[in-house]
């Protein structure tokens, strides 16, 4: 994917999924959502997950190491940052883990958007901007948090970085929360 490894790949576990119950557990094709979703993060480069502590037998399962969260039930900022300060590289690619219809194009091209100066690389679209599927620089992301409330966002979070924001098509971001969603998802992937 980039020249040399020089950032991780956060897979984003989410919450509790009270909207729709084991949600990363549902078959799309020949696989499930967290199935699918951890090939593709495999396929960036070193991959971590994110979640809470229930969900670490889900790491163990894939093989794949797992960063707990530390705040759960406290948002995505929290969990964030919890990545943030686990790992290593300069730069981490943050992925929630149920936004099926991302294409390889999406990293691909935040990753060739870092520039100097720039300390994180997201997504927008018509509909607003991607927070958690973006591209941050770990040690200005980690400034930036020390001056940010726990119940603040990753939005305020950008407020405080130079970001590049990178223009894509709204429908690679369709994010399943409900059975609405899911039911969209499925009418998508089997037309295809």
């Amino acid at each position: 994917m980039a020249e040399a490894a020089d950032f991780t790949v956060a897979l984003l576990l989410g919450g509790e999924a009270r909207r729709l119950p084991d949600k990363l557990e549902r078959p799309l094709g020949e696989s499930t959502l967290i199935e699918r979703a951890i090939a593709f993060g495999r396929s960036l480069g070193p991959l971590v997950l994110l979640g809470r502590e229930e969900q670490r037998a889900r790491s163990a399962r894939y093989g794949v190491p797992f960063i707990e969260d530390r705040h759960p039930g406290g948002g995505p900022l929290p969990a964030l940052l919890g990545a943030l300060e686990a790992i290593e590289d300069p730069w981490v690619l943050v992925l929630a883990a149920d936004l099926p219809a991302l294409t390889r194009d999406v990293p691909e091209r935040l990753l060739a958007h870092r520039a100097p100066g720039v300390e994180a690389v997201v997504p927008q679209h018509t509909a607003g901007i991607e927070p958690l599927c973006a591209l941050y620089d770990r040690r200005a992301a980690l400034r930036a948090a020390a001056t940010s409330s726990a119940n603040e966002g990753p939005r305020a979070l950008l407020e405080k970085m130079r970001v590049a924001y990178v223009e894509f098509p709204e429908a690679l971001f369709l994010n399943v929360n409900t059975e609405a969603d899911w039911s969209q998802l499925q009418e998508r992937y089997l037309s295809r």
